[in-house]
């Protein structure tokens, strides 16, 4: 089928949205017309290639007329049709998904964080950045190189919500589609909003989603797009993780779909296909023909989810945010949040976790973790590459192990970087290269905040610690470990270990500098005198930019920001309640059972009443 035709004027713009979303339908009863009159095998599967997700130049996809139709609710039943009004035509970006390193700065970061989290000290020059934050934002552009799904998919949804108008950024555009890659304000935008996805608040709104039946999701979108509710969809099948914006739920014969806007296919309606009774879901990508081999795009329980837009209320708490005041005891309860990812596009990461004897590893979205572990893939497809970021609560798990693992198209030469973040820890992050396949190396997290990095079979590693105002590099010989541990006074204490787990080398890193300057630095260490070469150079400030901060930070939820689940001293609640509202919906126990006819028909009942009775009737 062909796409629609692209509209020009800004008064036709405006029309066509007020006509499609006069076509939103009463609320309903979270489709359970659709799920109880489907029935169909469990769907095939195949290894046929599809598209991958690697795109050409704008509009290609629409160009090839691979679109649905728009969805048309007129006169339907509102158990059965459930949109929005979003035209990817009109709300969807021209151009296609992209990999490339990310240019998340000062002014993205006080967007994300506030600017008392990342600015050490604030002149007419600018922002100079606490390395912690820096160090943050390095490895974020990073991750961005495998593509900017996750942005692209959360700024098309906040765009159409009218969180933000185009002419914001381009006073020229008179829609989404109207904007333009070159644009830096655009770019920035689509680059803040990627970095949410490593939030607490947006990691706790997926995990609420994580045993939802795919059906389930699907009635909770069609409730929410009933309610006004933006999302945006996740959906993992490797070695693909992808983002994209849904924007309508349809029952087509005995199957409900999901229409979308995917940014790897500008311009063009794209469908997730659903089997509620095999509970499974099938994207072939690309295609207007469902039945098509989807190249691997299908799962079930556990591998699609929902993130509603008010998790990602914004200023967040930071990952980063180290330091508690000092004399302030450092628990065993802060989170560890590690981030795992590499510049190679065609390395796929994920980490190995030891917890109490058992292996869990990360690649397989499906794996059961222990009670305080969540685990979210980076998404960003547009080549094959992906990231892993891993929370771990340490008032549930006391102590753990985690190897950085790359496979995929990784090679001897991949390069990684993986970090950990805690509260009352420095930020440590390695950069090294490390076999492809079996993990190597490890970071070794025990009470007390204190960490030993265990460089296994990495070469070409180097450290950084970023301790407060301090940033100190160290480049770490294959046959040295290290270890950091962090005193009550702010005092990380770094130890050089040999094969035998003796310190030869020991290194102080304070919170604070003489000057109260941002201090970069290098310590090279030598084994056979145990001390430490050490450059210093004071930080540079980094411009701000005061005009696209406004509107940048204007673009935050409405609502959410009761919804941090982080504490002050970097617990996290990872609390799998069956409080249907953590994820936007109906109640949980009843939405997820699927058992009760009788409660699912009194719930329809009344649904249906509130229906009636919000139209009038």
């Amino acid at each position: 089928m062909n796409a629609p035709t692209a509209v020009t004027s800004s008064g036709v713009h405006a029309l066509v949205r007020r006509s499609r979303l006069m076509t939103v339908l009463a609320p309903m009863v979270v489709l359970a017309c659709v799920v109880s009159a489907c029935g169909s095998g469990a769907p095939e599967s195949s290894a046929a290639s599809a598209l991958s997700g690697a795109n050409g130049g704008p509009g290609e996809a629409a160009a090839s007329g691979n679109s649905y139709p728009l969805p048309d609710c007129t006169g339907q039943d509102p158990k059965t049709c459930s949109y929005d009004g979003f035209d990817p035509m009109v709300d969807g970006f021209s151009f296609a998904n992209w990999g490339e390193t990310g240019k998340l700065g000062a002014t993205g970061l006080i967007a994300l964080f506030g600017e008392s989290k990342v600015c050490a000290t604030v002149t007419s020059r600018g922002c100079v950045l606490y390395p912690a934050a820096q160090e943050w934002a390095d490895q974020v552009n990073e991750e961005m190189s495998h593509g900017h799904c996750e942005g692209m998919a959360v700024m098309a949804a906040r765009l159409f919500r009218g969180d933000i108008d185009p002419q914001d950024l381009d006073p020229a555009a008179e829609s989404t589609f109207d904007l333009v890659l070159e644009d830096p304000d655009v770019e920035s935008a689509i680059d803040t909003w990627w970095a949410t996805q490593l939030l607490a608040p947006v990691q706790q709104a997926y995990l609420a989603f994580q045993k939802y039946r795919p059906s389930e999701i699907a009635a909770e979108l069609a409730a929410g797009l009933q309610r006004g509710d933006g999302y945006t969809m996740g959906i993992y099948s490797p070695p693909v993780a992808h983002a994209i914006t849904p924007f309508a739920v349809t029952r087509e014969g005995n199957r409900i779909a999901i229409s979308v806007y995917d940014n790897n296919f500008p311009g063009t309606v794209q469908r997730i296909m659903i089997d509620p009774v095999a509970e499974q879901w099938r994207y072939a990508v690309g295609s207007t023909n469902p039945d098509e081999p989807t190249g691997g795009w299908e799962g079930g329980i556990g591998t699609i989810e929902l993130t509603p837009m008010s998790s990602r209320a914004l200023p967040s708490i930071a990952p980063f945010d180290d330091a508690p005041a000092k004399g302030v005891a450092r628990g065993n309860s802060a989170t560890t949040h590690l981030l795992l990812t590499s510049p190679d596009p065609q390395a796929q990461t994920s980490v190995v976790l030891t917890i109490d004897g058992r292996t869990y590893d990360t690649s397989n979205p499906t794996v059961a973790l222990p009670d305080g572990v969540l685990v979210r893939t980076t998404l960003g497809e547009v080549l094959s590459g992906r990231g892993t970021a891993v929370a771990v609560d340490g008032s549930k798990v006391k102590s753990f192990s985690a190897s950085p693992r790359a496979t995929g198209g990784a090679t001897g030469s991949t390069r990684f970087t993986m970090s950990a973040d805690a509260v009352g820890a420095p930020r440590s992050t390695v950069h090294a290269v490390a076999s492809s396949g079996e993990p190597t190396g490890q970071f070794v997290v025990n009470p007390g905040v204190n960490l030993t990095i265990d460089s296994g079979d990495w070469t070409d590693a180097e450290v950084n610690i970023a301790n407060g105002l301090n940033s100190v590099d160290f480049p770490l010989d294959d046959d040295l470990d290290m270890s950091v541990i962090t005193d009550d006074d702010g005092v990380a204490d770094v130890e050089f270990l040999d094969e035998d787990g003796d310190v030869v080398g020991e290194y102080a890193i304070d919170d604070e500098t003489e000057d109260g300057m941002v201090m970069d630095s290098t310590a090279e260490f030598d084994a056979d005198t145990g001390e430490f070469d050490v450059t210093e150079e004071e930080a540079e400030p980094e411009d701000v930019d005061e005009d696209v901060l406004a509107w940048l930070a204007d673009m935050s939820a409405d609502d959410g920001s009761e919804d941090s689940v982080e504490t002050s001293d970097g617990s996290m609640d990872m609390d799998e309640s069956d409080d249907g509202d953590s994820a936007g919906g109906e109640d949980s126990d009843d939405a997820r059972s699927g058992d009760d006819e009788d409660a699912d028909a009194d719930s329809g009942a009344d649904a249906d009443a509130e229906a009636d009775a919000d139209s009038g009737e």
